[in-house]
């Protein structure tokens, strides 16, 4: 006898089968077979959320934390428009996403339905994949192979388009399992290489992205910068793989590193990049290494072969899992390094250590937020969980909270306002045992604020900084430097962050001079659900080592 189950069904055994535990979503009626069969899926926790760019920010954040594929489940036309957020953003985050969306129904396909969109060309250039289903009896197959592509080589967005008839076929077909990844090991020939070129090399970077940013990765990566005397270079969002005080911490490359450190870097005679595409933000506007042609060799060590070569020539480039690679050198025995390396890493740890340290004067309109940042990095656990929103205020916590390879990091390298809430939500339900600190802006907590709610719904103790210096500080900044003194558009009249965090039902705070800074992160800490403290932030001192007196004072 052939047992047949709904197309709905097949779908929510087939993300048990991949070892799915939690989707997020906001229901809709396009696919409501699936929100029926996932009440029979207990081991599939599903998180209602309150926009859909809050649904797939939180599936982005999840996999972000696990490495595996996040969910997110969304309806037609204007659900799947509010989730594309969330689509670029773990396209340029290199983060695998599966994103469910749900269709109109296939004999209307072409008609201008309701809410009808062709995905296809939506997410075309944003996707690793697009598959629209119209055959259930291939259902299975097709998530199983979504899945794959997910995860794969430069890890990505899928989306899979589910019409919402088809979820009530009936499929006779059996469950297709999890695929492997192929995950290309380094020769011995290309490990030997690379050692070669690193034994001569006195002032070599090691440069390390997100694919080595797992927490069981990062004594291979500290191995691996002590055995062959390197110092270390987390790109954009990864500061968290080696601690800040260890010695062999070369430089964080992110925004608005100072002149003085970009000239320093720029010395490197040698640049060994494992497990990044290497940015413009993290190679600064691609100039260490410079593109096309790097003025040090470059080794680039990366699994997806249509990244190296792609923007740098390279001196070599190694296709193979970073994290295997990482091991496969750490694991050689180096000979001495040349004489002038230790003078090399001391020098770029000296900087970055003085970097690290804040000198900033008290402000006359506000709380200067590094001030704020130092206190958290006091008073939070070793192991709390940080998640920066877009903005300058996040370079307050990248230069001044004392970040360890204990922490997790959480931001967005697509530079999206609004990943903040919703990735500390995901981040507590993922962690629930750990701290999660969240410091957003306020521009961008009023994009998907609302999650608070879904924090309130799971009692989860999220602790959101918001800073609130009453503007878009980021775009302010830049009109500042190439239209001086015609602010435009960036001015924001703000609710009062913590009473609007009372009215969800959470703990709310002020911080309204440096006097109110313990007790507030104290009280935050201690709160027995989720804390708002909204910051009275300085607009003047609008970035680290940076005011607006003093740009218009250099006019």
């Amino acid at each position: 006898m052939v047992v047949t189950r709904s197309a709905a069904r097949v779908l929510v055994d087939s993300l048990v089968l991949h070892g799915v535990d939690r989707v997020f979503c906001v229901p809709g009626e396009s696919y409501l077979a699936v929100l029926d069969a996932l009440v029979d899926a207990p081991s599939i926790a599903t998180i209602t959320c309150r926009h859909e760019s809050g649904a797939g920010f939180m599936a982005v954040a999840d996999a972000k934390a696990t490495g595996r594929p996040g969910v997110a489940i969304v309806s037609r036309g204007p659900g799947a428009s509010n989730a594309a957020i969330a689509v670029h953003t773990a396209q340029q985050d290199a983060a695998p996403l599966v994103l469910l969306i749900g269709q109109v129904a296939r004999r209307d396909r072409g008609r201008g339905a309701f809410q009808e969109v062709d995905y296809r060309q939506t997410f075309g250039d944003m996707a690793k994949w697009v598959s629209e289903v119209h055959d259930a009896e291939l259902l299975s197959e097709q998530i199983a192979r979504a899945f794959q592509i997910a995860a794969s080589g430069t890890p990505g967005p899928v989306i899979m388009v589910l019409p919402e008839d088809l979820l009530d076929d009936p499929v006779s077909a059996p469950l297709v399992p999890a695929q492997g990844i192929a995950r290309p090991q380094p020769t011995e020939a290309d490990v030997a290489a690379v050692a070669g070129a690193l034994a001569t090399a006195r002032r070599p970077l090691l440069v390390v992205g997100s694919m080595l940013a797992g927490e069981d990765v990062r004594p291979i990566v500290r191995s691996l910068a002590e055995a062959w005397a390197l110092p270390v270079c987390p790109t954009f969002k990864q500061q968290d793989i080696l601690s800040f005080d260890h010695p062999n911490y070369g430089a964080y490359l992110g925004y608005l590193i100072p002149k003085a450190q970009r000239a320093l870097l720029a010395e490197a005679d040698l640049v060994l990049a494992i497990g990044t595409r290497l940015g413009d933000v993290s190679t600064q506007e691609f100039t260490i290494p410079t593109a096309p042609v790097p003025a040090q060799p470059l080794i680039h060590v990366h699994p997806d072969p249509n990244v190296i070569g792609r923007v740098f020539r390279t001196a070599q480039g190694v296709v193979a899992d970073p994290v295997g690679f990482a091991r496969a050198l750490a694991a050689r025995n180096p000979p001495p390094p040349p004489p002038e390396r230790a003078a090399w890493q001391a020098r770029l740890n000296a900087l970055h250590r003085e970097l690290g340290t804040r000198r900033t004067s008290p402000a006359v309109d506000g709380v200067v937020l590094g001030a704020v940042i130092e206190e958290l990095g006091r008073q939070a656990a070793a192991d709390a969980v940080l998640i920066t929103d877009a903005g300058n205020h996040s370079g307050w916590v990248h230069r001044y909270y004392p970040i360890r390879s204990t922490n997790r990091m959480l931001g967005a390298v697509a530079g999206a306002m609004g990943f903040g809430v919703p990735a500390a939500v995901a981040a507590a339900l993922r962690w629930p045992g750990r701290q999660v600190l969240a410091v957003v802006g306020d521009g961008g907590f009023l994009m998907t604020g609302a999650e608070l709610a879904t924090a309130m719904a799971h009692r989860l103790k999220v602790r959101l900084i918001v800073s609130n210096n009453r503007s878009y500080a980021t775009i302010r900044l830049h009109q500042e430097r190439k239209f001086p003194g015609r602010p435009m558009a960036t001015d924001l009249v703000n609710p009062d962050f913590a009473a609007l965090a009372r009215a969800y039902g959470a703990t709310g705070l002020h911080i309204e001079r440096e006097a109110d800074i313990e007790g507030a992160v104290r009280a935050a800490l201690a709160a027995p659900g989720p804390a708002v403290i909204d910051v009275r932030a300085s607009q003047d001192h609008i970035a680290p080592g940076i005011t607006l007196t003093g740009l218009a004072a250099a006019r």
